[in-house]
């Protein structure tokens, strides 16, 4: 998740960034693990299903503060592609 997050911010996020997405990563394998227990049949008690949504609405609000809400930037412009197409044909 952490890689995956450095990647999308471009591949050289600033500190604040990188606390963001460390905090996205711990939040998503906390989640994960909840979710394979209840996968397996387990019923989470209430104070683990109060936790979840807390966790959820956290891990959203992190990526809005992010800005992964937005599509990532193309690496290529249009007028790039298009002369590669040119150039192919």
């Amino acid at each position: 998740m952490r890689s995956a997050l450095v990647e999308h911010l471009g591949g050289n996020p600033s500190i604040t960034q990188l606390v963001l997405i460390d905090r996205a990563a711990w939040l998503t394998l906390h989640m994960g693990l909840m979710d394979s227990h209840m996968l397996e049949g387990g019923t989470p008690a209430e104070r683990d299903s109060r936790q979840y949504l807390a966790w959820a609405n956290t891990l959203t609000r992190t990526m809005r503060s992010l800005g992964l809400d937005k599509a990532p930037a193309p690496t290529r412009g249009m007028d790039a592609l298009l002369a590669e197409r040119r150039e192919r044909t």
